[in-house]
């Protein structure tokens, strides 16, 4: 209980946070936060007992978030490929493809099985049935291997990290991977042991379930996040390396810049690169030697510009 509280907590107002940070931007992370919060909010006992019986009685609402996990699992899959510069449309495909079959597969097995009324240990109750094991495996296989994925990609970019923050969120979401992968056969496992009869093998399993599902999210939700924040940081020193580079310039584009008549930009980015071409073209008219000093500064805002 005091776990699911944690992890909801975590999870809102981390979609709150990046839903800001991601003002303008591409939202796929602040998307993938989203489905997380509300597969791990209606998970939370207490609404579920309240909100279930309101949509039937017989545990719809776990059919629903299982649903919302498994298109956040394949958002993150997809946002990180696309954060660490590994997006490719194949990829895409995969992920679209494979997300549509594994939904069908849960949704048909959840009605198919005998579903017990209102339970807040579903597979428990359940999970003797052998639609329940497809229903329960066929997302549980899916969650391990995208978020497996997920951690080889961050684990092959991880050299490009740019700040501390990108590398220390890198790692976390490999960890949650790790976790993903170990909950995978946990559960795989727990689930053939208990249509079998196995509840000893069931029981005994149950810790490492208790800490690689929360872990998992914890870890999975923290690196998305530190990953977004890496990148703001980022981004904010370029802009700021981009306007030093512009002030610097701005007296030598007074001694020996021409105006080329360009319009009027807000990018401080697109300033610099006018800049840097006004200043040239005036250097060769004029035929005037650049001192050292110039130069460097010159060069200095070539460097700011290739890195922005």
């Amino acid at each position: 209980m005091i776990v699911s509280l944690v992890q909801a907590v975590l999870l809102v107002a981390g979609t709150v946070t990046l839903f800001v940070l991601q003002r303008g931007q591409d939202r796929t992370l602040a998307v993938t936060f989203l489905l997380f919060a509300a597969t791990i909010v209606t998970n939370v006992d207490p609404l579920y007992r309240w909100l279930d019986p309101l949509v039937g009685g017989f545990n719809v609402v776990t059919v629903v978030s299982d649903c919302l996990m498994v298109a956040g699992t394949s958002t993150l899959l997809w946002g990180v490929a696309k954060a660490v510069g590994a997006a490719r449309p194949w990829l895409r495909n995969a992920i679209v493809v494979t997300c549509v079959v594994v939904v069908v597969v849960i949704v048909v097995a959840f009605v198919v099985l005998d579903k017990p009324p209102t339970t807040t240990t579903f597979m428990l109750d359940a999970g003797q049935h052998p639609a329940a094991t497809v229903y329960s495996i066929a997302q549980t296989v899916y969650l391990g291997v995208a978020l497996g994925a997920t951690g080889l990609i961050c684990v092959l970019h991880l050299a490009e990290a740019r700040t501390t923050t990108d590398l220390v969120g890198l790692w976390v979401l490999v960890v949650g991977g790790v976790l993903g992968v170990v909950r995978m056969v946990v559960v795989v496992v727990m689930d053939l042991a208990h249509v079998f009869g196995d509840l000893a093998r069931t029981h005994a399993l149950a810790l490492p379930y208790d800490v690689t599902t929360p872990g998992a999210v914890i870890c999975v939700s923290s690196g998305m996040l530190l990953l977004v924040i890496g990148h703001q940081v980022s981004r904010r020193r370029r802009t700021r390396r981009v306007e030093v580079a512009l002030r610097r310039l701005v007296p030598l584009h007074e001694r020996i810049g021409i105006d080329n008549a360009y319009p009027d930009s807000g990018d401080p980015a697109t300033r610099l690169s006018r800049l840097i071409v006004e200043i040239n073209d005036g250097a060769r008219r004029a035929r005037q030697p650049l001192s050292p000093a110039e130069r460097a500064a010159l060069a200095d805002a070539e460097a700011a510009l290739e890195a922005a």
